[in-house]
């Protein structure tokens, strides 16, 4: 097994959220109500939008309104993509935010790993985690393939010819 690394997946979750939330507010000033990010206006370029962070904007408003103003802005998205960087993704949120298109490889196994990967059992997966994963195994392979050398291993070799002459 290869070693993972959550940074990919956290990329991508928080580019494709901060990335959608830059083009909805295309023309909006002060941030986001839940209007503008169902039916954006006009002046937003609709090819730039994603479906799947669009929806999780919808779904998340009120937990990323951080001041519960109705309105989504600049400040309430740091503050909610620095806290998904630090807190980690739930399986649903790998689903939302990483599954768009194609799935990789990677998000493939982390997602048929989750449990297992969510060592402290919070429901989050972090980048600590997800590179953690499987270091144990790889540990015991490299044991298994490169046994410890012990003393009792050695052979001793003594020369028995004279090497003094006379």
């Amino acid at each position: 097994m290869s070693r993972l690394s959550g940074q990919g997946l956290m990329a991508q979750a928080i580019f494709g959220l901060t990335n959608n939330f830059a083009t909805l507010s295309a023309g909006a000033t002060g941030g986001l109500t839940i209007d503008q990010i169902m039916n954006p206006s006009d002046e937003v370029n609709k090819n730039n939008l994603n479906a799947s962070f669009q929806s999780y904007l919808c779904q998340n408003f009120a937990t990323i309104d951080s001041d519960g103003d109705g309105v989504i802005s600049a400040s309430d998205m740091q503050k909610y993509t620095n806290r998904l960087s630090q807190q980690g993704l739930s399986y649903q949120e790998l689903m939302q935010l990483c599954y768009s298109g194609s799935a990789s490889a990677q998000l493939e196994e982390v997602l048929a790993n989750f449990s297992e990967i969510d060592a402290n059992g919070d429901g989050r997966v972090t980048n600590a985690e997800i590179a953690g994963y499987g270091v144990d195994t790889e540990m015991e392979e490299m044991e298994e393939n490169h046994p410890k050398f012990q003393p009792t291993n050695i052979s001793n070799y003594v020369d028995n010819e004279d090497t003094t002459s006379s």
